[in-house]
């Protein structure tokens, strides 16, 4: 291994037994330099040498919203060293050092951490700490392209049409998060950055005893949705009213959530909420429907014409009309076979087909 690819090694090794987005992100750009096989590395096609003893990974965690930790054993004259790779105060074991100012900028890393989360990158930092080392030493730092999804502007913009009040919660740092949500047109007031799992979670508790005004202009309780993928949403998907889980994120968010995206777009997002507000608008013309008809009918098949006409309701034909009242209800219901997804326009625009309401 280069001397120059030594932090991106070091973080593939930490990341290898990792199911977080950004960890398969890392290994899967080691791979391209040195294989499949990250312990065993192979430059540039060249084989790899020989080694005393086989490298092994022990002691492998994740700690949520931090970063994950290993020990590389057998590195170098049979000795061992720990890896951290995550956010500053992770690193570096110092609980004061995650939030980076102008002020608290002192080495090259941190600048280069803030040139990538300025571009709307993610910076992590590499550290290591070798049985020689009584600390964890900043080794170097890795920037992730998490690119947009070409929906996701038209996505929010859908969103905001329907009357949803858009939010951002990220364990990314604040320069990142507000960048990217610039570029998707979330409001600043509505970007949390630097969360923690629990501190989403607190988010979703705090939104949700908020009285917002409901479709009709009347002040409703305020329900949230939370839309994740990673094992950090796990505790804000299964907090949330509805919780939506990307197919392609970790098994733990699938498991928590509600919803899940089987396609992974977030167009889908958009047509889930649609489809729910369409159902449910048929379960209440249902509902007014089968009331209005008995409401209507009673009066007859209890005898209201008998004392002018001395005419009664056959009990057959009682039935008959409670039967059909089931049935204009069922045939009701039937027509959401005819639902088509909107098709969504660049601007959040929504073109309605089939059965709307």
């Amino acid at each position: 291994v280069r001397e120059s690819d030594a932090a991106l090694w070091f973080a593939c090794c930490a990341e290898l037994r990792s199911e977080h987005p950004l960890g398969h992100a890392i290994i899967n750009s080691g791979r391209e330099i040195w294989g499949h096989d990250i312990l065993k590395p192979t430059a540039r096609g060249r084989a790899a040498a020989n080694e005393t003893e086989e490298l092994t990974i022990s002691e492998f965690q994740v700690v949520p919203g931090r970063g994950v930790e290993c020990t590389i054993n057998n590195i170098g004259r049979n000795t061992s060293c720990q890896v951290r790779v995550g956010n500053r105060s992770w690193v570096t074991d110092d609980a004061e050092a995650n939030t980076l100012s102008p002020g608290d900028i002192t080495s090259q890393s941190d600048d280069d951490v803030r040139s990538l989360r300025t571009g709307g990158q993610i910076g992590v930092y590499v550290s290591v700490k070798t049985t020689t080392m009584n600390t964890f030493h900043i080794i170097g730092v890795i920037g992730i392209v998490d690119p947009l999804k070409n929906e996701a502007r038209s996505t929010i913009a859908a969103l905001k049409n329907l009357g949803v009040d858009v939010w951002m919660c990220t364990g990314d740092h604040e320069l990142t998060a507000n960048a990217v949500a610039r570029k998707i047109g979330i409001d600043e007031d509505n970007v949390c950055s630097s969360v923690s799992p629990e501190g989403k979670a607190d988010l979703i508790r705090r939104l949700q005893k908020r009285r917002v005004k409901g479709r009709h202009g009347r002040l409703v309780e305020n329900r949230v949705a939370f839309v994740g993928d990673g094992i950090n949403d796990a505790v804000a998907l299964a907090r949330s009213d509805v919780g939506i889980a990307i197919g392609a994120g970790t098994e733990v968010a699938v498991e928590a959530a509600d919803i899940v995206l089987v396609r992974s777009q977030l167009h889908d997002v958009v047509v889930s909420l649609h489809l729910s507000r369409i159902v449910f608008d048929r379960i209440r013309l249902n509902f007014v429907w089968a009331m209005a008809y008995n409401l209507f009918a009673i009066p007859f098949a209890a005898g209201f014409l008998y004392p002018f006409t001395d005419w009664t309701l056959p009990p057959a034909f009682a039935g008959l009309m409670m039967a059909f009242s089931s049935v204009s209800v069922v045939m009701s219901s039937l027509l959401l076979r005819t639902y088509v997804k909107p098709t969504i326009d660049e601007d959040g625009g929504m073109e309605e087909r089939g059965c709307t309401r």
